[in-house]
This record gives structure tokens, C-alpha cells and sequence, in this order.
């Protein structure tokens, strides 16, 4: 009996460290990036993360097949005209940036993609936003899309469509006005709008009642205190970022953002920590480096309740 139970207890010490050595080399496999295509075609069941960045590539249809486990492809930079229709078959990919290339229309294969949770089209000068809509609202996991600096003057009408996106990088692009067509986007947590000419936020910008980090930096015309209301009508904005935006002071109104946890004003042009913020009575952390204050940081953080980054 004895060594019945000395057996089985050794039995098990074995599959344990089995389990556990092979949970170790799942995450390294996981975690492992390639940056060579041919090294990578060498073992490709084996390549969950492919980097193709800033090469000169001619991509075949069929190449990307041999992939069957590829979460994470980059083909960033690499000038493609076109997007091989053959990226239609890594049904496991899960982020996908086609950044910097040359490309107008995405394959009509890419609704196939349908675990793709993240998308980069940053920096597209041909891409045409309006007439990939219906593809990419047909990517059902699709959460995170990035669309930065693609000389964006507006969105589309149709962007309604991607309403099941929950974070929206809209930044560095040439918005006069925000659309307000934006205000459909009703599963949105974070967006951002960093790098534009508004002034203003739209009328149906109160409908983003999800939204939880807003990025208003480097917005050189945006009036915070005509934004104030609108700002005020987020129930679930926690975090704000003005930065870059030249504010020498906040209005008064700012207590309407009772609700922020964390506000961001760094690189403006402050000189003391505006008192109206103690009215913030949630806030939890206030990042105001690189502004111009006189008074050192032991009395700048005094009597205020919340972390300060000075």
C-alpha cells in the first residue's frame, strides 16, 4: 500500500512538472518574435508573432496560410500597394498593423479575420476610410482601431457601422469640427482626438456614455470652458488628458468634472496648481510636469488630497 502511494505520488510530481515545463514553453513560443520571414517559414506552426516591419516584401496569397497560429503580424512600412488576399486565412490573428503603406482598399478575405481584435492603419496617405467601413464592421472582435495621421478632414457617414469599437485613435489628423457622427460610437471607452483644429465638441458627443479616457493633447483651438458641459454630461469619464493645449488657468466650471480620477495638464503654461481643482473631490492622481511653476514642489503639493507629478 505503501508504495502503491509512494508510486502514485511520484506520478503525480512528474505530470506537474510536465504541465508546468510545457506551460513555460508555451509562453516563450507565445512571447517569441520573428523578424525574418524565411526564418520564421522554417517551423511556422511554431510563430505567433511575425514583425515584417520596414521591409521590402513580395507577399504570395498562399504564404500566409502556412501560419495556422499567428496572433500578432506587423507589415508596417512596407509600402505594400496591396494587401495579399491570402491575410485572409490567420484566423487566429488577434492584432494587425498595416501602418505606413500604400494601399486605398482592404481585401474583401479580411472579414475572415474574425478573432482581430486590434487594427493599425496609421499614417495611410491613399487609404479610403469610407469604403473599408463595411469590411471592417464585419470583423466581430474588432475592439481597438487606430487611424492616426491619415489626413483625416472627416469621418464617414457610415463609421456608425463600427459601433461595437470600444477604443478609437483618431489622432494627428486635420479635424476642423469633430464629426458628429461620432456620438453613435456608444461602446467607446477610449478615444482620442489629440493633433486637430476644433474648438468644439459635437451636441452628440453627451451619447458617448461609456466613454472612460478621453485624449484632447495638442489641440491648439480647444476651448475647454465652452467644452465643459458637454465634458460634465460622461458619467464614466475617469481619466482626462490636456496636455500640449497652451492653458494658463481653468475655468471655474471645472467642478462639473467631479467624476475624473485622473487628469492630465502637463506642457501647458501653469504657474501654481489652479485651486479650482479641489472641487475635483474623485481625483486621485494630477500630472502637471513641464509647466512654468515658481513656488518649489514641497509647497505645490500641500493640503490638495490627490497624487501630483510635478
Amino acid at each position: 500500500m505503501i508504495k502503491y502511494l509512494t508510486f502514485l505520488l511520484l506520478l503525480l510530481v512528474f505530470v506537474f512538472q510536465n504541465v508546468q515545463s510545457q506551460s513555460t514553453l508555451d509562453s516563450i513560443q507565445l512571447n517569441k518574435e520573428f523578424f525574418s520571414l524565411d526564418q520564421a517559414l522554417k517551423s511556422p506552426d511554431n510563430v505567433y508573432r511575425l514583425d515584417l516591419s520596414n521591409q521590402s516584401l513580395e507577399l504570395s496569397d498562399t504564404i500566409f496560410s502556412k501560419f495556422t497560429n499567428l496572433q500578432y503580424l506587423s507589415l508596417k512600412n512596407d509600402h505594400l500597394a496591396q494587401i495579399p488576399k491570402g491575410i485572409g486565412s490567420l484566423k487566429k490573428l488577434k492584432v494587425l498593423n498595416l501602418s505606413g503603406n500604400d494601399f486605398e482598399l482592404l481585401p474583401s478575405t479580411f472579414n475572415n479575420l474574425t478573432n482581430l481584435e486590434e487594427l493599425f492603419l496609421n499614417d495611410e496617405k491613399y487609404f479610403n476610410l469610407e469604403q473599408n467601413i463595411t469590411i471592417l464592421s464585419g470583423l466581430p472582435n474588432l475592439k481597438v482601431l487606430h487611424i492616426e495621421n491619415d489626413g483625416l478632414k472627416s469621418l464617414p457617414k457610415n463609421m456608425v457601422q463600427l459601433n461595437h469599437l470600444e477604443s478609437l485613435y483618431l489622432n494627428n489628423n486635420q479635424f476642423k469640427e469633430i464629426p458628429t457622427d461620432i456620438g453613435f460610437l456608444k461602446n467607446l471607452k477610449v478615444l482620442d482626438l489629440s493633433g486637430s483644429d476644433f474648438e468644439l465638441l459635437p451636441p452628440t458627443f453627451n451619447n458617448l456614455t461609456s466613454l472612460e479616457e478621453l485624449f484632447l493633447n495638442d489641440d491648439k483651438y480647444f476651448n475647454l470652458e465652452q467644452n465643459i458641459t458637454i465634458l460634465s454630461t460622461l458619467p464614466n469619464l475617469r481619466v482626462l488628458h490636456i496636455e500640449n493645449d497652451g492653458l494658463e488657468s481653468l475655468p471655474k466650471e471645472i467642478y462639473k468634472l467631479s467624476h475624473l480620477e485622473s487628469l492630465y495638464l502637463n506642457n501647458n503654461q501653469f504657474r501654481e496648481i489652479p485651486i479650482e481643482l479641489k472641487e475635483l473631490k474623485n481625483l486621485q492622481y494630477l500630472d502637471v510636469h513641464d509647466n512654468e511653476f515658481e513656488l518649489p514642489a514641497y509647497i505645490q503639493n500641500q493640503d490638495f488630497g490627490f497624487k501630483i507629478r510635478f
